[in-house]
C-alpha cells in the first residue's frame, strides 16, 4: 500500500540490514525478528527510491559536446596518421625554431645551392639523385634533412655552415636518438653528411701560416658550436647502417619476411598483407651509396670492418639500375659499386688476416695477387670511356692498384711469402709507384672548380696515395732505387698541386659571399688543407734526413715507416687543433 510519502518497503528494517529475507506478520513482528527476538521496525517510505532528474542542464549537453568533440579529434588525428604513414616515408613533420631557421630557404638562396649540389657535387658521388623538376622548396617540404645537409655542404659561407650543423646535430638527436625515427630521407641526409664531411667547416675562425719550415695554428673555439670529430664520422657511419637495415634496404623484402615468418604470418592474417612491397629505383641507389660509402672509407681510411658485405642482393640493385638508365649517372654508379666489390676483395684477402680460420697454408702472396690483378684489368678493360665519369673511374682503379700492390711495404711480409711465383717484392714495390704516379695524373686532371667539393670518398683516396707516395720514397730495401722514386714523382710538388688548385677556386667563393648579407667566412678547407700539406712536407724531410744520415752498419732502431699511414685522418683532415710534429727519427 502507498501512502503520500510513497510505498512502504516489505522487508523490516532489521532484515534489511542483516540482507535477509523478511517474512512479516499480519499483527506484530515479522517471524524471523520473533524468533531472534529482535526489535523489528518498518523502513522510511521511499528508502530505495532514486531522484528522478527532472530535466538536463545545459551543462550537461556542453560535457556532452566537448566529448564529442574529442572524440572526433581522435578520430581524425588517427586517420590522418595512418594516411600520412602509408602515402610518404614517414617524414619528420616537427620542428623546433632552430631548424626552422637554419633550414630557411629565405636565409640564403637555396636554389642556387640545389644547383651547386646538383653540378658541383652530384658528379663526384651519383647515389642521391634529384630530379630537375624538384625544387629547393619541394625538397625542404618533402625532405627537409636531407635538404638540410645539402644546402650545409654546399652554403660557401664558414658561419653559416656551421649554424646548419648545428641545427642538423640537433635534428639527428631529435629525430633519430629519441625518437628512432626511420626514413628515406633520414638515410639520403645521413649519407650526403658523411660524404662530405671533410667539406664543412668546423672552427667558428682560424688562422694558419707555415714559414721556414714551421707551421702554426690558431683557432679561435666557441662552445656554441659542435665540434666535428672523427668520432662522429663513426657514429654516423653505424646510423647510416642502421637506416638502411631498419628500412630493409640491405635484402630482397621477400628475404625479410622469411626471416620474421611468425610475425609476418600474424599481419597477414590479420591485414591481408600477402604482397612484397617494391624496391624503388632511388632506395637502391641510397642503398648502394651505403655499400660504396664505407668500403671505401675501410680500404683507405680506417677498416670499419665488414658493415655492408657485397651479396647477390647488391648485384641485382646494380642489374635494375643499370637496367632501368633512369638517369645517365646510373651506369657510372654501377662501375663505382662494382670496382667497390673489388677493393672489398682486396682488403679480405690481403690485409683482413683474422679472416682466414682455416689452418690449411694459405697460397703464395703472388699467386694472390695475380689472381685479383687479372680481376682488375677485365674491370678496366670494360670501362665506359664518357668523360668526366672515365676519369673518375680512372682513378679508383688507380686506388685498388695502390691497394693490391703496396702489400710489398708491409714489414710483416717476408721475402718466402711470395713463394715462387714470378712477381717479386722488387716488381710489386714499382707496380704500386706507377699505379701511384698515374692516380696524381687523373684527380689533377679533373676541373680545379671540382676540388673544393670532393667528397670524402675521394680525399680518403687522396690521402691513401699521399702515405704511399712517402712510404715508396722512404723504403730502404737493397734493390729499391729511392732516387728513381724522386725522379719520377716528386712529392712536394704532388702536394702542391692541391693548395694550388684550391686557390684558383679563393676568387669564385670571395665572390659568392659578396652576395650575402651579414657576417661571412671562407670555407676552412682553404686554409686547412694549405697547413695540413705543409705538415705533412715537413714530417716527409724529417723522415727523409733521417734515412739519409743513416748507415746499413749502424745498430738503430728501424724507423717506423707506417706512421704516417696508421693515422691518414689526423694528418690530412685533423678534427681539432693538432700539434707540431717534432718527433725525431
Amino acid at each position: 500500500m502507498e501512502d503520500s510519502a510513497g510505498r512502504h518497503p516489505k522487508a523490516c528494517l532489521t532484515c534489511a540490514k542483516a540482507k535477509v529475507r523478511c517474512s512479516p506478520e499480519a499483527d506484530g513482528p515479522c517471524q524471523r525478528c520473533r524468533r531472534l527476538g529482535k526489535e523489528c521496525g518498518n523502513q522510511l517510505p521511499g528508502a530505495h527510491r532514486r531522484p528522478k532528474k527532472l530535466g538536463t542542464s545545459s551543462s550537461d549537453v556542453a560535457i556532452l559536446e566537448a566529448k564529442l568533440d574529442r572524440m572526433v579529434a581522435m578520430l581524425a588525428a588517427s586517420e590522418r596518421t595512418a594516411r600520412e604513414r602509408v602515402e610518404a616515408d614517414s617524414t619528420p613533420r616537427s620542428y623546433s625554431a632552430r631548424e626552422e631557421s637554419a633550414a630557411s630557404p629565405g636565409d640564403t638562396d637555396s636554389q642556387l645551392l640545389m644547383e651547386v649540389f646538383m653540378n658541383r657535387m652530384l658528379p663526384l658521388f651519383p647515389f642521391v639523385v634529384i630530379s630537375a623538376h624538384v625544387t629547393a622548396e619541394d625538397l625542404r617540404r618533402d625532405k627537409p634533412f636531407l635538404y638540410m645537409n645539402i644546402a650545409m655542404i654546399a652554403c660557401p659561407n664558414a658561419i653559416r655552415q656551421r649554424e646548419i650543423a648545428d641545427a642538423m646535430q640537433e635534428y639527428v638527436a631529435e629525430h633519430i636518438i629519441i625518437k628512432g625515427e626511420q626514413s628515406l630521407d633520414l638515410l639520403q641526409g645521413l649519407l650526403v653528411n658523411v660524404t662530405w664531411f671533410t667539406t664543412v667547416s668546423r672552427f667558428p675562425r682560424g688562422t694558419a701560416w707555415c714559414e721556414n719550415n714551421s707551421d702554426t695554428t690558431r683557432f679561435e673555439t666557441d662552445a656554441r658550436h659542435v665540434m666535428r670529430n672523427t668520432a662522429q664520422v663513426d657514429n654516423f657511419v653505424h646510423l647510416l647502417v642502421a637506416q638502411s637495415v631498419g628500412l630493409g634496404l640491405n635484402q630482397e623484402p621477400a628475404y625479410q619476411k622469411n626471416l620474421n615468418y611468425p610475425l609476418t604470418y600474424i599481419r597477414e592474417t590479420m591485414q591481408g598483407d600477402i604482397h612484397n612491397p617494391i624496391r624503388t629505383l632511388e632506395e637502391r641507389r641510397a642503398y648502394l651509396g651505403c655499400y660504396y660509402m664505407t668500403t671505401m672509407l675501410s680500404a683507405c681510411a680506417k677498416d670499419l670492418g665488414t658493415i655492408i658485405r657485397f651479396t647477390k642482393y647488391t648485384e641485382d640493385c646494380c642489374d635494375v639500375l643499370e637496367q632501368a638508365a633512369e638517369y645517365p649517372s646510373d651506369g657510372y654508379l654501377v662501375q663505382l659499386v662494382r670496382i667497390m666489390n673489388l677493393a672489398e676483395k682486396i682488403h679480405n684477402t690481403l690485409y683482413r688476416t683474422e679472416l682466414h680460420l682455416s689452418s690449411a697454408p694459405s697460397p703464395p702472396l703472388g699467386l694472390s695477387i695475380r689472381w685479383l690483378e687479372a680481376e682488375l684489368k677485365q674491370f678496366k678493360a670494360r670501362m665506359p670511356c664518357e668523360e668526366p665519369y672515365s676519369t673518375i673511374l680512372s682513378f679508383h682503379c688507380n686506388t685498388l692498384e695502390i691497394h693490391l700492390y703496396r702489400i710489398s711495404l708491409s714489414p710483416n711480409q717476408s721475402d718466402s711469402h711470395y713463394g715462387d711465383y714470378p712477381l717479386s717484392r722488387l716488381d710489386l714495390l714499382y707496380r704500386a709507384l706507377e699505379a701511384t704516379s698515374s692516380f696524381f695524373r687523373n684527380i689533377y686532371s679533373l676541373p680545379a672548380s671540382s676540388v673544393p667539393y670532393f667528397p670524402f670518398t675521394i680525399m680518403s683516396q687522396f690521402g691513401k696515395a699521399v702515405i704511399t707516395l712517402s712510404q715508396l720514397s722512404l723504403y730502404n730495401h737493397p734493390g729499391w732505387d729511392r732516387s728513381y722514386v724522386e725522379s719520377t714523382v716528386n712529392f712536394n710538388q704532388i702536394i702542391n698541386t692541391m693548395g694550388e688548385k684550391l686557390k684558383q677556386n679563393r676568387p669564385f667563393f670571395e665572390q659568392a659571399l659578396k652576395k650575402e648579407s651579414g657576417p661571412t667566412e671562407l670555407p676552412e678547407i682553404f686554409e686547412r688543407m694549405a697547413l695540413r700539406g705543409c705538415m705533412i712536407k715537413q714530417m716527409h724531410q724529417k723522415r727523409k734526413d733521417t734515412l739519409e744520415q743513416t748507415t746499413f752498419q749502424a745498430a738503430m732502431t728501424p724507423i717506423d715507416f707506417n706512421l704516417m699511414l696508421d693515422t691518414p685522418f689526423d694528418i690530412l683532415f685533423p678534427f681539432g687543433e693538432m700539434p707540431i710534429y717534432t718527433r725525431n727519427v
